[in-house]
C-alpha cells in the first residue's frame, strides 16, 4: 500500500526549488490551507539548531530559507550569532552537524533589525521553507512557532518544539524590529526559529518573550526566565524589504539572494521519498513514493463509517499517512499487526514478531474482526506476486513492512 510519500502537497513544492547558477533563490508558493500536522512536518524538516562553542547556554534556532547547489542559507536572529569570538554550527533534523561557513549580521547598530544569515554546506537534500507575507498575519489569526529550546533536565537532549498560538497585536514601531506580537508557549533557545501562518509560510522570526521574573533551575543551576506567554517576532516583510533595498554587489549573502515569486511546474523534483496522502484521483489514498519518484498505493480511503465523528476519508488519510511517515522517519516501522491501543482494537506497529503494539496506525470499529481487517488493509496484500513476509504468533499475523519499504526503495 502506497502510504509512503511525504504528505502535504506543499512539500513536493518545497523540494523543487528553481535555482540559478549564480543566485540563491528563496522559494514562494501559492496559498493552500494546511493542517497543523502538515505544518509541523514542514517545521521539523526546515527548522535547525544554531549552536556555538559555549554549548547549550548560547544556542538558538533558525530556518532554512534558500539553497544554491550544496550551500544552504539559514535565517535566524542576530543575537543568536552576535559573538564574533565564537564558532557556530548548524544541526538539522537528521541530527547531522555542519560548520557554519559564512555569517552575515544584518544590524548596523544595536537598535537595528535583529536578523542574521548563516550558511552551511551539505550533500543532503534539505527542503526550503516557503516565505509568506506578514501583513496577512492579522490580530486573531493562528500562527505556529518552531524551535529548539534549551533542555530543562540535566543531560537531556534538545528536541524540536512546535507550539500553536494567535496574533495578539501588531506594533508600528518596536526595538530591533519586533513588531509582530502573539500568544504562544516558547522557551529560551527558540530565538531565531520560524513563525508560520495557517498556510505553512514564514511570517516572522521569533526572538523575544515577555518575562515577569527569573527562577533558578534545580536541574542545572541556570537562571530561567518566567515567561508570560506573550512573544514577539520580526515580521518577514522586514527581511524581504532588506532584500529589495540591497545593492547587488555579490559581496555578501544578502546580495546573492533573489526572489522567485511563483512555483514553476517545470522545476526538477528533488528525489526524496516518503508517505503521501494523494487526492489526485478524487479518492484519498495513502501512497509511498520511493527516492526515484515511483509511487505505490498502500491504503485506499473509501469508507464513511466514521464521518459523523469528524473522521471522513480525507481526514483519516491525512492522519494515518502522517503517522506512517513519522514511524518511518524514526525507524519505528518494522512490523504491522493488530492489538489493543487505549482499550480499542487497532492496527498498530511492532518492532518485532510476537511483540506488543507500539504505535497506533488505525483504530478499528468495535464490531470489526481485526484479522480480516489487517489482511485487507494494505492494497498490495492482494497482489499474490508481491506478497510480503507474514509471520504468525498464534493466530495473530505480523506483516514485515520494513522489508516492503526496502524493496520499494531499491532502484
Amino acid at each position: 500500500m502506497n502510504v509512503w510519500s511525504l504528505r502535504f502537497d506543499a512539500l513536493t513544492i518545497i523540494l523543487t526549488g528553481a535555482l540559478t547558477v549564480a543566485q540563491v533563490v528563496i522559494q514562494q508558493y501559492t496559498a493552500s490551507a494546511k493542517t497543523a500536522q502538515e505544518i509541523a512536518q514542514l517545521a521539523m524538516l526546515t527548522t535547525v539548531e544554531v549552536n556555538n562553542t559555549m554549548g547549550f547556554a548560547g544556542s538558538g534556532s533558525g530556518v532554512i530559507i534558500a539553497k544554491q547547489g550544496n550551500i544552504y542559507t539559514v535565517l535566524t536572529a542576530n543575537h543568536v550569532v552576535a559573538s564574533q569570538a565564537q564558532k557556530y554550527s548548524i544541526r538539522t533534523h537528521l541530527e547531522k552537524d555542519y560548520t557554519v561557513i559564512r555569517i552575515q549580521r544584518l544590524p548596523k547598530n544595536d537598535r537595528d533589525i535583529d536578523l542574521a544569515l548563516v550558511q552551511f554546506q551539505s550533500q543532503e537534500q534539505y527542503p526550503v521553507a516557503p516565505m509568506g507575507e506578514s501583513q496577512s498575519a492579522v490580530v486573531g489569526s493562528p500562527i505556529y512557532v518552531a524551535g529548539y529550546p534549551l533542555p530543562i533536565a540535566s543531560g537531556a537532549e534538545k528536541k524540536l518544539e512546535f507550539t500553536a498560538g494567535i496574533i495578539s497585536s501588531r506594533l508600528d514601531r518596536a526595538s530591533s524590529g519586533y513588531r509582530l506580537r502573539y500568544q504562544a508557549v516558547t522557551r529560551r533557545g527558540m530565538s531565531g526559529g520560524p513563525v508560520f501562518d495557517a498556510d505553512g509560510k514564514i511570517v516572522g522570526i521569533h526572538g523575544q518573550g515577555d518575562t515577569v521574573g527569573t527562577v533558578t533551575s534545580p536541574w542545572n543551576g541556570q537562571t530561567e526566565e518566567i515567561k508570560t506567554g506573550l512573544n514577539s517576532a520580526i515580521p518577514i516583510d522586514i527581511f524581504l524589504g532588506l532584500l529589495s533595498q540591497n545593492k547587488r554587489n555579490s559581496l555578501d549573502i544578502l546580495s546573492s539572494i533573489s526572489m522567485n515569486r511563483g512555483y514553476n511546474q517545470n522545476q526538477p523534483n528533488m528525489r526524496q521519498g516518503g508517505f503521501l496522502c494523494d487526492t489526485s484521483t478524487g479518492e484519498p489514498m495513502t501512497v509511498y513514493q520511493n527516492p526515484e519518484g515511483i509511487r505505490e498505493t498502500w491504503i485506499r480511503w473509501n469508507s464513511n463509517f466514521f464521518a459523523n465523528s469528524g473522521y471522513d476519508p480525507l481526514t483519516r488519510c491525512r492522519q494515518v499517512t502522517q503517522r506512517l511517515e513519522n514511524y518511518s522517519r524514526n525507524q519505528q516501522l518494522n512490523y504491522v499487526t493488530v492489538g489493543m491501543v487505549n482499550n480499542q482494537k487497532a492496527i498498530c506497529t511492532s518492532s518485532r514478531v510476537n511483540g506488543p503494539c507500539e504505535g497506533l496506525i488505525y483504530t478499528l470499529r468495535r464490531d470489526q474482526d481485526p484479522i480480516p481487517a489487517l489482511s485487507s488493509f494494505f492494497v498490495w496484500l492482494a497482489n499474490q506476486k508481491a506478497q510480503p513476509s507474514i509471520f504468525e504468533s498464534g493466530t495473530i499475523p505480523y506483516i514485515d513492512v520494513k522489508e516492503r519499504l526496502e524493496s520499494t526503495r531499491e532502484p
